[in-house]
């Protein structure tokens, strides 16, 4: 022991440091006997089940400390004893000098070990998530398949660019943008090597000048088309990732003095710009995505302004509020092996929470580098993709979306109303609304009429379809899944497997029942595992900013009689709804019926139609002409009456469609008007002389003004006495809200 000591203090003096070497006595810790004297087993039983205080008087208090330290010794989450300092020939020197000598050391000894001990892999890791905030670490979630129970990742890069001006960043001045024909006043040209990676946060535009990239799966090759990105916290992040591809060079005659050089090298060159459409005042509005377009404080804010574009922050690594886009490895396999069908019909379904619904928005992204158009025919009714809930619609896309279902609503092609975010109280007009739309994309949409040669490759005569399914998948919703996929008789079945351990058999084909697996072709796909915005944000948040984004939308004009996408470019998000000017509707020359289809409805008279009217959401539907009932009014009733009739049925899916949504802010029964909010174009809301209510309703959010700086009013109005609204429990028998059970069991289910 002491010539390992010695060799040390001689290694030291040969550096000319100064020596203190202290006492080993309380640095060794002493082994254990080697022959440990054996303690024999006590067999004799005692006379009496307790013992006296006098025999042990210490012996409680002993247990009591051997057990604690065996529970001490034996918790998972502690790292196990160091066994180099239980050691017989280990020498522990506590030491700031991190120079080691190269000098031998003497026989019978190991190692010595200076300070703390390197980390290796297989020591257990004493993990905290708030120890690991101040680092910045972050566990990036990864499929389930391949994640093992205590695996331990480093934190990946968000962005692996080197923002260095003039060298790969180039700020544009506004004749440089207009010789690159960009349409934006302010404009950041970026230079990407191969396999480098950008993650921004907020709402911008990119065009791909030289290259291609990479994003959310999809493959942009260099092209003048300005593709919009929404990338809130609320949703994972896209990460613009430069491939490594030789593309035709743009032609150097356009490009300004400054970036020729840049544009003969090999790099991808991508610009952007800021997206001013106003999306992000929305979190003004629904306050729980308050703040979602902009850095919270766990991110470092130190390269937000490398770009210098308004609203956009470059993220450089994963916080605790940070996810971004990670495509499963199933995911890339089945994009890439799908069915060789020209028009393919491609069916998603899968459990709730797993990543359907992101997976269907990939593959719609991914159909439009071939296709020019692709039709989405959305079947959730609690979480649509283009559409707010309660509607079964089918969209026809041209543009590849890149963000969350609030940032691109848009007017549906053909549509219906049901209501309700679940198909639970009303399955057959459920299944027929979407037979209907099956029936329109078969007749009128899977081989369109125009043909436009305008340079664009891609094809144009045959027009795919994507069907996205509710997640509801036991029980009813499982019938209701198998009788969706029998109506649709796809080419490719996309199901994705079951998070976690929520495992249901409620997709095997029973005995009997006719399985399509003969003509098409089955994906199997990895769930997303949890992240921590699945707990920040709920269902019903993305519900209510979903119907709130709906009515602030400002929507384009359309050309009547054409299949195109009419998504929202732009909100107003500067006024609440109770400020917004409403239309003032006559309703015996606007509307032909009123109908309501929430469950309970049937039993409102004619008397109280008006109360249930003031403040309700309802769907905007054409209707056929002749196609409604001829004893709509009631004999004797006044002219001026409310068109309605108690217990109507719906509109039929196969003579109707919807327009959109509309709120009715006020009914005045004395003059026969009320006041309608709709974002829908004029000629599209003169269509539709049919309102439908069901079950939805306007977010409280909708309802308040966050203009006011007053907590005890709304609108200049006190809180008591805003209509529609009431502050706390409610009065009398039946007043709090009624809590259902679907999980008993009856005594035969036991």
């Amino acid at each position: 022991m002491l010539s390992a000591i010695a060799a040390r203090k001689a290694a030291q003096a040969a550096n000319g440091q100064s020596i203190h070497v202290p006492d080993p006595e309380p640095l060794v810790e002493p082994a254990p006997s080697s022959s440990p004297s054996p303690v024999p087993p006590t067999h004799s039983k005692p006379n009496s089940k307790r013992k006296s205080n006098s025999q042990a008087p210490n012996s409680s208090r002993k247990r009591k400390k051997k057990r604690e330290a065996e529970l001490k010794k034996t918790r998972y989450f502690e790292a196990e004893p160091d066994p180099f300092r239980n050691s017989d020939d280990v020498i522990i020197i506590d030491s700031d000098d991190e120079n080691t000598s190269d000098a031998p050391a003497a026989p019978n000894t190991r190692t010595t070990v200076i300070g703390r001990r390197a980390w290796s892999p297989s020591a257990p890791i004493n993990d905290s998530s708030d120890e690991e905030e101040d680092e910045g670490i972050l566990d990036v979630p990864v499929p389930l398949a391949s994640h093992p129970a205590a695996v331990h990742r480093p934190p990946q890069m968000l962005t692996t660019f080197r923002a260095i001006p003039e060298k790969t960043v180039f700020y544009l001045e506004p004749e440089e943008i207009t010789s690159l024909n960009l349409s934006a006043d302010t404009a950041t040209l970026v230079s990407l090597s191969p396999g480098q990676t950008v993650t921004l946060l907020g709402a911008y535009c990119f065009t791909v000048l030289q290259g291609a990239i990479s994003i959310t799966g999809v493959r942009v090759p260099a092209a003048a088309t300005a593709h919009r990105v929404f990338a809130p916290r609320s949703s994972p992040i896209p990460t613009l990732e430069a491939l490594d591809e030789k593309l035709p060079q743009k032609s150097l005659s356009t490009v300004p003095a400054r970036l020729a050089a840049v544009f003969g090298s090999s790099g991808t060159l991508v610009v952007f710009y800021p997206l001013n459409s106003g999306v992000d005042g929305l979190g003004r509005i629904c306050r729980p995505f308050d703040g979602a377009f902009k850095p919270s404080r766990w991110q470092d804010g130190s390269d937000a302004d490398h770009l210098r574009l308004s609203g956009v922050h470059m993220l450089t690594q994963p916080s605790k509020d940070i996810q971004s886009f990670i495509l499963p490895a199933t995911w890339e396999t089945a994009l890439n092996s799908l069915s060789d069908s020209t028009s393919g019909v491609y069916f998603v379904k899968g459990h709730k929470k797993s990543g359907k619904s992101t997976f269907a928005r990939t593959l719609l992204n991914r159909l439009l580098c071939r296709y020019r158009k692709v039709a989405f025919l959305e079947c959730d009714l609690g979480q649509s993709e283009f559409t707010p809930g309660g509607l079964v619609a089918l969209n026809i896309i041209e543009i590849p979306v890149f963000g969350p279902p609030f940032t691109h609503p848009t007017v549906p092609n053909f549509a219906h109303y049901l209501g309700t975010t679940t198909p639970r109280s009303s399955p057959s007009h459920y299944i027929a609304s979407i037979q209907s739309l099956l029936e329109t994309y078969q007749l009128d949409v899977q081989t369109p009429a125009e043909h436009r040669f305008d340079g664009d490759s891609r094809i144009s005569d045959a027009i795919p379809l994507i069907v996205n399914t509710m997640g509801w998948i036991k029980g009813l919703g499982a019938d209701l899944t198998r009788k969706i996929e029998d109506l649709v008789q796809p080419t490719d079945i996309f199901e994705v497997e079951a998070p976690f351990f929520e495992y249901s058999s409620a997709f095997d084909n029973p005995p009997g029942v006719r399985s399509h697996l003969e003509t098409s072709k089955l994906h199997l796909l990895q769930p997303i595992a949890p992240s921590v915005l699945s707990t920040n944000y709920s269902a019903s948040d993305h519900r209510s900013i979903a119907i709130l984004s709906y009515f602030h939308a400002i929507f384009p004009r359309m050309a009547p009689g054409e299949l195109q996408q009419l998504t929202a470019p732009v909100w107003n998000t500067t006024l609440p709804l109770c400020a917004h000017p409403p239309y003032e509707v006559d309703w015996t020359r606007a509307f032909d019926n009123i109908t309501l289809c929430g469950a309970g409805d049937e039993d409102v008279v004619p008397s109280e139609i008006d109360r249930v009217l003031n403040g309700a959401l309802v769907g905007l539907v054409a209707c056929e002409p002749g196609s409604l009932d001829s004893d709509i009014d009631i004999d004797g009733a006044d002219v001026s009456s409310i068109p309605y009739k108690q217990g109507s049925a719906a509109p039929s899916p196969s003579t109707s469609t919807c327009r959109g949504l509309a709120l009715i802010r006020a009914v005045s029964p004395s003059t026969s008007h009320m006041h309608i909010l709709t974002p829908l174009p004029p000629h599209l809301f003169s269509e539709s002389r049919v309102l439908v209510k069901g079950d939805m309703e306007l977010p409280v959010y909708g309802m308040l003004d966050f203009r006011s700086n007053h907590e005890g009013e709304i609108a200049g109005v006190e809180k008591a006495k805003v209509p529609y609204l009431q502050w706390g429990k409610g009065e009398g028998l039946g007043g709090e809200k009624r809590r259902v059970r679907r999980n008993l069991m009856r005594k035969g289910q036991m």
